[in-house]
This record gives structure tokens, sequence and C-alpha cells, in this order.
């Protein structure tokens, strides 16, 4: 065991903060017209069904922006890998390094994840998803990272 190791940091992903909030913006900007015309044809139902569409993506667009975009402008740490265990700060956990039993990357469509399966059932379960698509690097290098340090232990 290596008790001085150097943390590990990952910041959040400006790039994937930055186009999810340009995408969700763009859909309600899209809409616009949409709404306009609906408005002048006085025809209320669809004028209704643009709007809840809009509020919704307003809705998803305002989140992503919250928990990711900020504070990915800011320059926040996403992921960090410290001596005492792995701390996931997109979603508020840590894992301490001695009730990991298995790490692995699945990678997806869009992102990979992190899985990680505990040795002990946990509030949060016995296996725990950690998304990389709001964290900043190569999905393969972060989970590299992730193995070698809890094997360097």
């Amino acid at each position: 065991m290596k008790p001085n190791q150097q943390p590990v940091i990952y910041q959040y992903s400006k790039l994937s903060s930055y186009l999810w909030t340009a995408f969700l913006i763009g859909i309600v900007v899209w809409s616009v017209p949409h709404l306009i015309k609906f408005v002048k044809a006085n025809d209320v139902e669809s004028y209704m069904l643009i709007m809840a569409f809009d509020a919704a993506f307003v809705v998803m667009a305002l989140i992503v922006i919250i928990k990711y975009t900020i504070p990915a402008w800011q320059d926040r740490v996403a992921l960090e890998l410290n001596n005492e265990g792995l701390v996931n700060y997109l979603r508020n956990f840590s894992i301490p390094w001695d009730d990991i039993e298995d790490i692995e990357l699945r990678t997806g469509k869009s992102s990979s994840a992190i899985y990680i399966t505990l040795k002990v059932e946990t509030n949060r379960g016995s296996h725990i998803r950690i998304p990389l698509g709001f964290v900043s690097g190569k999905d393969e290098d972060i989970y590299e990272a992730v193995k070698a340090y809890k094997n360097n232990r």
C-alpha cells in the first residue's frame, strides 16, 4: 500500500456540457416559429402542445446548465482518485478502495461508464455505475487510471 499517492482529478467536460446545453436550447429555439404560427392561427391545442414540449426542454436545459455546464465553466472536479477512495462529484458520493471488489469499463453508443462491484451491499446497491459522458478525458484512460490507482494501494 502506498499511503502518499498523489490524487488524480478529472474535471467536468466543457465540450459535453456545452453541446448538451446548445442542443436542448436549440430545440426550443427551433420550435419558436411553429409556436408563433399556431398562435396566429388561433390553434390553441397545438400551441399548448408545443408549449408543454418547450417547457420540458427548458427544464432539461436548466438541469444540464446547473449540474454540468456551470461546474465545467468553473473548472470544478468531476471525479477524484485519492488515498481513501474514488470520489464522484457528479453524483455526490464516494467509494472507499477497500469496498471495491471489481472495476470494469462498459462502452455505449454515446459514452462509456465505469461499473464498480462492491464487496458489500450499500444503500446504493452492490453495483455502482459512473457515467463518463460529462467527465473530461478519454474514457479508456480514466478507466485505466482508476484501475491502476486501486491496484497500487
